[in-house]
């Protein structure tokens, strides 16, 4: 084995433009093709890793009966998921054994008491423990309690960032901050949480990716609603009634605006709050409560991302033209390897005639491929770095997370070596089809 590795790295040297020109090709088709699965699999990962796999997404159908000149729903695009404040709360009461948190994110200015400094942030409107469902990280305080959820109780978690900026400290809790006329207790202080994509704004008014979405406040529903805030995201509301945005009052028992989900943590919990949520609507149906035919929907976070195609299509076509381009540069390669072995068939002749098996001369020229590729990769390194940094040069929001893990580095060096391989063994054969005793001959 030493002695065809011996060869292999002999063979390199000669005629050294050919290999440098394989070399290349091969590195630039590894390039194009690692920097978009690197840029794919930034955007398919687990947007909140550990906790995710227990989120599901419910919801119920109480839409009103559609007019008859409304089309028919399009839900290959944008699939329904709002639901009435008095349906989350019947199902909160219907399902007491999972825990369950309904959410809406909007923008609002706060205060210090006195006034003095205020700052615009994201918020999360939420019922229940939601920020404990979602691993919202705390570094001091609490998360708020279910006594204070029903008493109404004006209490804020807010981030570190917001803390210094309003507080002047990075531990504000025990303080408060002013929202609108109505003074709100922080209990908490969060770390950074902004999970790519936003699965928990998907269809919103905010852009699926990016630093600038970030969630910066958290606060009871109704203690925020009391103090006059407006959800400004995406409301579903009954003819007749109005919705809220930013300037507008919302009507809570006529719109739909919130985002239900649930922790289930095992595949029985799963069926069991499916089927209840079925039961639910059957039941609300046939009380005329729901108009229209019974129909609930319960989606993981993977299957709610994929139902919203939350990562770009043109992702997935980039990626295609990358994977395109990597062929033909393996045609090119394939080509060049096999005018090499053929110009060395006297070479290759004598060796069979010495003795060498054609599995012989198969392992060198593979071993010769395998290096060659492995140089691809190594050069591909530096030009998909390149890559990534052009991707991120584009302000598109998910261009930002385009960054080469150590993992995909292993990955990008295995595919060179796969590639090298297979683009050797076409030539690597023709290689052993060669007469010995014809090249011999022309000696």
């Amino acid at each position: 084995m030493n002695y065809t590795l011996e060869l292999g790295l002999k063979g390199l040297c000669r005629h050294p433009r050919t290999m440098l020109l394989a070399v290349f090709t091969m590195a630039l088709g590894l390039a194009a093709t690692m920097t978009m699965l690197t840029l794919l699999a930034m955007l398919s990962a687990d947007p909140l890793p550990g906790q995710s796999r227990n989120l599901y997404l419910a919801w119920v159908d109480s839409r009103q009966a559609p007019d008859a000149g409304d089309k028919l729903d399009d839900e290959s695009r944008t699939p329904p998921r709002l639901l009435k404040l008095a349906d989350v709360k019947a199902l909160a009461a219907a399902m007491p054994q999972a825990r369950q948190a309904a959410l809406v994110p909007t923008s609002l200015s706060l205060d210090n008491e006195d006034g003095s400094t205020q700052a615009s942030v994201r918020a999360l409107l939420a019922t229940g423990p939601m920020p404990s469902m979602f691993a919202v990280p705390l570094q001091h305080g609490r998360y708020w309690t279910a006594q204070e959820e029903r008493e109404h109780a004006p209490v804020a978690i807010i981030d570190r960032e917001t803390s210094l900026k309003l507080l002047g400290t990075a531990n504000g809790t025990g303080q408060r901050v002013r929202i609108g006329r109505t003074l709100f207790q922080v209990i908490g202080i969060s770390a950074g949480w902004n999970p790519q994509p936003h699965f928990y704004a998907l269809q919103g008014n905010e852009s699926a990716w990016g630093k600038q979405f970030a969630v910066r406040v958290y606060l009871p529903l109704e203690s925020a609603l009391d103090a006059g805030v407006t959800p400004a995201s995406s409301q579903d509301c009954d003819r007749g009634k109005h919705g809220g945005f930013r300037f507008n009052e919302l009507d809570v028992g006529a719109c739909r605006f919130l985002q239900l989900w649930a922790e289930l943590t095992t595949p029985e919990s799963v069926r069991s709050f499916n089927d209840q949520l079925d039961g639910y609507t059957r039941q609300r149906h046939a009380e005329g409560v729901f108009v229209r035919p019974p129909q609930s929907r319960l989606y993981s976070v993977r299957q709610w991302l994929a139902a919203n195609r939350a990562v770009p299509a043109s992702v997935h076509l980039n990626l295609w033209l990358a994977a395109g381009l990597l062929g033909l540069c393996m045609v090119n390669v394939a080509g060049l390897l096999a005018a090499r072995f053929l110009r060395r068939g006297t070479e290759l002749g004598v060796r069979r005639v010495l003795g060498a098996s054609r599995r012989d001369i198969v392992l060198q020229c593979l071993t010769e491929a395998g290096i060659a590729g492995l140089a691809g990769g190594l050069l591909a390194l530096p030009l998909t770095l390149f890559g990534l940094w052009v991707v991120r040069l584009q302000d598109r929001g998910y261009t930002e997370l385009a960054h080469l893990n150590p993992l995909l580095f292993l990955a990008l060096l295995a595919l060179a070596m796969l590639v090298g391989l297979l683009v050797g063994v076409l030539p690597a054969w023709r290689a052993t089809r060669i007469e010995p005793a014809l090249q011999v001959k022309s000696l």
